[in-house]
């Protein structure tokens, strides 16, 4: 329940937007470099709609930016080095006849990412405006495999998967949230570029490893 609910009170700027006279929309896109507190950074992406609502009753250049976006995450785990001259089993004798090997899992996770963020924006000369803006997401779980990689000392390498689908298969959790910032440019009123950076709050693993999202930003926008 306090997920619908939470769910619903990011909805509700697309709502009080529809009815609302200053109001835009666009579409954007962009790079994700994620880098989960607890393994290694992966590039992945991000695609969709936004919105901006003005709030010139408040004071002028404040606005309220939100988004609906596909966004693909992730990271490796380099793993261990295995020998094959210990058995846990006997201790540390040589019952595995297996060859030495190293393993490299990796994952990518597909969000559903949903930003409320509050903004100011002011004039930088002709056609040209600067903006910063701030606030939290929530991103629902959508799909994601997550394979293996065996590197053996002989023989060929090879790639298993680990889980068809990251949430159905309980690896990560399906709900997380955070805080986000962004900063760019916007030309002529409609082309807009922005950096920025979203801090996950939520330990998203399900399997004991403390893993947070931690992502950087780079998009392209175009308003309407």
């Amino acid at each position: 329940m306090k997920k619908i609910l939470l769910t619903l009170l990011f909805i509700l700027p697309f709502y009080m937007a529809a009815k609302a006279q200053d109001f835009r929309v666009g579409v954007t896109g962009g790079y994700n470099l994620s880098s989960p507190s607890a393994y290694q950074s992966q590039s992945g992406f991000h695609a969709g709609v936004k919105g901006e609502l003005g709030l010139p009753q408040v004071a002028k250049g404040l606005y309220l930016d939100f988004g609906l976006m596909l966004s693909s995450h992730g990271w490796e785990n380099p793993g261990y080095y295995y020998n094959a001259n210990y058995n846990p089993s006997a201790g540390n004798g040589s019952g595995n006849s297996s060859p030495n090997y190293s393993s490299n899992s990796k994952s990518t996770p597909y969000y559903l990412n949903i930003p409320v963020h509050i903004g100011y924006k002011f004039s930088a000369g002709r056609n040209v405006s600067l903006f910063v803006n701030a606030g939290p997401y929530i991103s629902i779980g959508l799909f994601g495999k997550a394979t293996e990689t065996i590197f053996p000392d002989e023989g060929a390498v090879t790639t298993r998967t680990a889980a068809n689908n990251v949430f159905s298969d309980k690896m990560l959790n399906r709900f997380d949230w955070g805080l986000g910032f962004r900063a760019g440019i916007e030309i002529v009123r409609h082309v807009q570029l922005s950096i920025g950076y979203d801090w996950g709050m939520k330990n998203i693993n399900k399997n004991g490893v403390d893993c947070k999202n931690r992502t950087f930003v780079v998009s392209c926008a175009y308003m309407f």
